[in-house]
């Protein structure tokens, strides 16, 4: 099995960084903060970031075909651009006030894979829904905990995808032309591994790259094999996602929460930072939505 370490990009703390992603056109990063109810662009060629604050907790964020970036807020799904705000989804799950959109993905049709989960860990009371653009929100999963890793095969045949507390990471056959998901598999158990899984990206040779929540780490894993082949150690507890980006699409960015233990924060000062590493191996560009 192969190792890695992780190293800060720069100075910043976030209180829950979450749902990294790369646009390959404007060569930047773009993140959230989901409490803050932000999300964080950074362009490694200036040097620079930048935020845009929502106004209410921020789950994801997705590149638009259009321009801008399509967030899942609380209970929402809107597109932000050039300063707009345009409302793609709303009123989700009125009848469970206490859940909130949580992570999402495109795939490369242009459809939004997104969950939902309860914020008082209630079990089962969250789904995974997908919209498409100009359509209703379909259902496509119920009785999820936490909704999280959201990733697809590079011959996007099966969909991979974490509910956190399952202690599995699930497949699913895909089918890209009707965004159906069928065949459920358990193909990794992580009750063994230290934390528990979080989000997740794939890489360009198909293998699949998971943080790990209360683990210190981002692991490499073979879905042929359900093996894990690689771990990346992060200094820092709360490990919540990862992608890849840079001009070639080799570096993998790790985002981490800040958390709320003082004891915790004090031992690990760097909680809550951005992370980065080469790895060796390059990810696959971003789906945009529509």
């Amino acid at each position: 099995m192969k190792h890695y370490q992780a190293e800060r990009l720069f100075e910043m703390t976030m209180k829950l960084g979450e749902g990294p992603l790369w646009d390959v056109q404007e060569q930047a990063l773009y993140w959230v903060d989901i409490p803050e109810g932000r999300v964080w662009r950074h362009d490694p060629g200036e040097g620079s970031h930048s935020t845009v604050a929502l106004g209410r907790s921020v789950g994801m964020c997705a590149l638009a075909r259009e321009g801008g970036l399509v967030v899942a807020l609380e209970d929402s799904i809107e597109l932000v651009h050039q300063g707009e705000r345009t409302v793609l989804a709303g009123g989700v799950e009125p009848d469970k006030p206490g859940n909130r959109f949580n992570d999402g993905k495109c795939d490369p049709a242009g459809r939004l894979l997104v969950g939902t989960m309860g914020t008082d860990g209630t079990p089962g009371a969250g789904s995974l829904y997908s919209l498409t653009k100009g359509g209703p929100l379909r259902h496509l999963l119920g009785s999820v905990t936490v909704s999280n890793g959201i990733g697809f095969s590079p011959d996007n045949k099966h969909l991979y995808y974490v509910d956190t507390p399952s202690g599995h990471l699930w497949r699913f056959e895909y089918d890209l032309d009707s965004g159906d998901i069928s065949g459920r598999v358990a193909l990794i158990d992580y009750t063994q591994e230290q934390g528990n899984f979080d989000g997740l990206c794939v890489d360009s040779e198909g293998m699949i790259w998971v943080a790990h929540w209360d683990g210190y780490q981002v692991s490499r894993w073979d879905p042929g094999t359900g093996k894990k082949i690689g771990q990346v150690e992060v200094p820092a507890p709360l490990v919540t996602s990862c992608c890849f980006g840079g001009r070639d699409l080799d570096t993998l960015y790790i985002t981490t929460a800040r958390g709320w233990d003082e004891e915790q924060i004090a031992r690990y000062p760097l909680s809550g930072a951005l992370f980065a590493l080469r790895p060796g191996v390059s990810g696959m560009e971003m789906a945009r939505f529509g």
